[in-house]
């Protein structure tokens, strides 16, 4: 069975995962891109020889595992280094994508993934591997708070939406947007009208 799947995006901070997981309540299977990502950089996966061919020995745990945030601090002062990581782990993450959603028995599939306008992922030759893309969304405001709730200083929570996508850009490849600017209650309101949208686009 061909699954349905929604590329679902968001800001730090505007919720993604929190929606992610009430759309899996109502029967959507989801996929965490992030997770994916981790995934790659795993000793037993085919791109870990060429992260440490690249990026050398340095960036290496005692234990033969990929220090993240050595490579971390490496690629994230460097537009080239950066790129080069994704070159290597970017056609790996995309790979394991289609093979995850030509398994997958659900009728609708959401693709969590917090990088979706910024870089090509969820893709194979520029062609997406979702159909339509959901975009949650909060005010500046909320989005420092709840990242401040999970312990990040303003300063790094500044520092990381800055380096993601604005809301005008994930707007113009929106074919829904969500709110998460008030209680849970009220999202999951939302979502429920979202959900009888979402089920006239599989149904078309």
């Amino acid at each position: 069975m061909q699954t349905f799947c929604i590329g679902l995006t968001g800001g730090i901070g505007a919720g993604k995962s929190t929606v992610a997981n009430i759309f899996q309540t109502l029967g959507a299977s989801v996929i965490n891109v992030d997770a994916v990502g981790h995934s790659v950089l795993d000793q037993s996966s085919n791109e870990y020889l060429d992260i440490i061919e690249t990026f050398s020995e340095d960036i290496l745990n005692p234990d033969g595992t990929i220090n993240r945030a050595a490579l971390g601090q490496i690629v994230f002062n460097s537009e080239r280094q950066l790129a080069k990581l994704e070159a290597i782990t970017h056609p790996g993450i995309n790979k394991r994508l289609t093979s995850m959603l030509e398994k997958q028995s659900a009728k609708l599939t959401i693709l969590d993934m917090a990088v979706l306008v910024e870089q090509p992922l969820a893709q194979i030759n520029g062609v997406p591997l979702y159909q339509k893309v959901i975009v949650v969304e909060a005010s500046y405001e909320k989005r420092i708070e709840r990242l401040q709730l999970r312990g990040v200083e303003k300063e790094e929570a500044l520092a990381r939406m800055q380096s993601q996508a604005t809301d005008e850009e994930r707007r113009r490849v929106a074919d829904l947007v969500i709110s998460n600017d008030n209680s849970l209650e009220e999202l999951q309101l939302q979502i429920l009208t979202c959900w009888e949208i979402v089920c006239d686009w599989m149904n078309d």
